[in-house]
């Protein structure tokens, strides 16, 4: 085709043209558009994250090292305490019943500690309160085993499952400040029901 005829088609077809890259701006304008709208929409989806990044850090680091001690001690002082109700008193010596009861008194104080902490992390961290009350009453229910140490010492062992589950799942929290996944919650409702099944089994028998 001669330059003649390139010249003399896009004279007879002008408006054609013209309407053609009226529509391709319109189209690229429209493409633009909707880039800067996903655009804006993934960066307040980030700034958002960040923001509940931040809450949960924040949230965690106010209480996470309490909480991480209470499960321990209160785990610890109701070992302890099973294996103080193996051992045998002399009838003149008072000092295994005064060491129990120290024993079952800081058991208390530690309960107090966890059920406040559930409480203040029921929402904020929703999956991790049910292990924290469980934790709470297994050692308060071995407080009234000693009659069935065995009983106690099952009962502990599932809590401390609980306890190391929890553990990691603050861990995780905190460094990707993000909430406990749905498996972590199944695993602490799982041991929870083992626990209460067993404290339900023994009412049963008596």
């Amino acid at each position: 085709m001669t330059t003649q005829e390139i010249l003399f088609f896009f004279s007879e077809n002008k408006d054609s043209i013209v309407t053609i890259a009226a529509l391709g701006a319109l189209m690229m304008t429209a493409i633009t558009a909707t880039l800067s709208l996903f655009g804006t929409i993934a960066a307040k989806k980030i700034d958002e994250r960040i923001k509940r990044q931040e809450s949960i850090r924040k949230l965690l680091e106010d209480g996470m090292i309490g909480i991480g001690e209470n499960m321990h001690e209160i785990l610890s002082s109701a070992d302890i305490l099973i294996k103080k109700f193996k051992l045998k008193a002399h009838k003149n010596d008072p000092s295994l019943e005064a060491s129990i009861a120290n024993y079952k008194n800081k058991i208390d104080n530690n309960k107090k500690h966890l059920i406040k902490a559930k409480t203040i992390y029921r929402y904020k961290l929703y999956g991790l309160e049910d292990g924290l009350s469980i934790i709470a009453r297994s050692a308060d229910w071995v407080k009234g085993l000693r009659d069935n140490l065995f009983l106690a010492e099952k009962i502990l062992k599932e809590a401390d499952k609980i306890r190391l589950i929890i553990d990691k799942a603050i861990i995780n929290c905190y460094r990707n400040g993000d909430y406990p996944s749905n498996f972590v919650r199944l695993r602490i409702s799982y041991h929870s029901w083992r626990i209460r099944r067993m404290w339900e089994a023994r009412k049963i028998r008596t």
